[in-house]
């Protein structure tokens, strides 16, 4: 590709950029302006190229055999779409700014007649609320089957047994905080948290974050 430019530095790439693509459905509001830019042969044709590889307004005239003129009035319909942007400057020969357009997400998707689904937070505490309660569940479990199992100290000793005064709310939590039981439960419950944080920072937020700039 010939090039009015003296020195062309290698632009990054959509793959370069870490961009993630560009979901949009045809009852969405930017759908209209997304379909207005991209009806020309030109403009999908130049779409096409930075797709390719970033480059700038002269250098796609002469790849498509064009004017800058029709290039720059396509490329900045497609930039007022959220389709392209501009990533750097470059200079030609005789000092002229000139701007290196590239995508502005890695791929575009255009869909009807599907629903967009996006992970609810919702839905996520609802199960991590139903795991607790079956964690809760098992630890008791375990607690009344330690606590069967295990001898009592009167039993043990020769003296004979003695009538223990009920235990308190307190001495309860303590017994069964200190036994197997309070251990499961806190392992469980540790476990159960540690699965939603990462769910919720490796899943959940990208997710949200791209339907919001959808």
């Amino acid at each position: 590709m010939s090039s009015l430019l003296p020195l062309k530095p290698t632009p990054e790439t959509a793959s370069d950029r870490k961009l993630e693509p560009r979901l949009v459905g045809f009852e969405d509001e930017s759908a209209e302006q997304i379909l207005s830019a991209v009806t020309s042969t030109t403009a999908r044709r130049i779409l096409n190229q930075l797709y390719h590889e970033p480059t700038t307004a002269s250098d796609i005239a002469t790849e498509l055999d064009s004017s800058v003129q029709n290039v720059s009035y396509h490329l900045n319909r497609l930039q007022g779409a959220d389709l392209v942007e501009v990533i750097e400057t470059w200079y030609s020969e005789q000092g002229r700014e000139m701007d290196v357009y590239a995508p502005s997400n890695s791929a575009l998707v255009l869909f009807a007649g599907a629903e967009r689904t996006a992970p609810s937070l919702t839905t996520a505490l609802r199960r991590v609320f139903g795991a607790v309660g079956l964690v809760g569940v098992i630890s008791g479990i375990v607690h009344t089957r330690w606590s069967v199992l295990t001898p009592s100290s009167s039993l043990r000793g020769a003296e004979p047994p003695v009538q223990q005064p009920d235990p308190t709310m307190w001495e309860t939590l303590v017994t069964f905080g200190t036994g197997p039981g309070g251990f499961v439960l806190g392992i469980g419950v540790f476990l159960i948290l540690f699965l939603f944080m990462a769910w919720y920072w490796q899943t959940y937020r990208p997710a949200r974050s791209r339907t919001q700039s959808m």
